[in-house]
């Protein structure tokens, strides 16, 4: 019998040795891929920087053995901005000319650098004080109390 539970206690100490060794394994395997990930956005963070010197240094060149990616960049980039004035459109708000904030329809100044506004193109009249769109008939300005004429 004690020879019976001696077997039973060494098969039992082996699987606990292999399942610690299997635990060590699966350890050192999370951390080396955790390694491999970061090493894996350093070079991608390298080639941005470098493909972006590269554009820097080509983009004015038609010559260059670049040309065609530099060409496909200017198109993604033109898309881009389409699609950011279509998204503002629907927003309603529009540019500042001078800091590039967003700023509302009906704003006289952009709330982030203090700049006047353009009136917003389209027809209506608009108030001579602050520029902003005067509403139907009113006879004063909603956004300063300027008198319309």
């Amino acid at each position: 019998m004690s020879q019976f539970l001696d077997g039973i206690g060494k098969r039992l100490s082996d699987a606990g040795q292999g399942v610690a060794r299997h635990t060590r394994n699966f350890t050192e395997v999370t951390r080396l891929n955790g390694a491999i990930a970061e090493q894996e956005r350093q070079v991608e963070a390298l080639l941005r920087a470098l493909g972006q010197a590269c554009y820097d240094r080509y983009q004015d060149d038609p010559d260059s053995e670049y040309a065609q990616q530099i060409k496909q960049l200017r198109a993604a980039y033109a898309q881009i901005a389409q699609y950011q004035d279509q998204i503002r459109q629907i927003k309603g708000v529009r540019l500042c000319p001078a800091c590039g904030a967003e700023v509302g329809p009906d704003s006289a100044f952009c709330a982030a650098c203090g700049a006047k506004m353009e009136p917003p193109a389209g027809g209506g009249r608009v108030c001579p004080k602050c520029g902003s769109r005067a509403e139907g008939e009113s006879l004063f300005c909603a956004a300063c109390g300027a008198k319309l004429e």
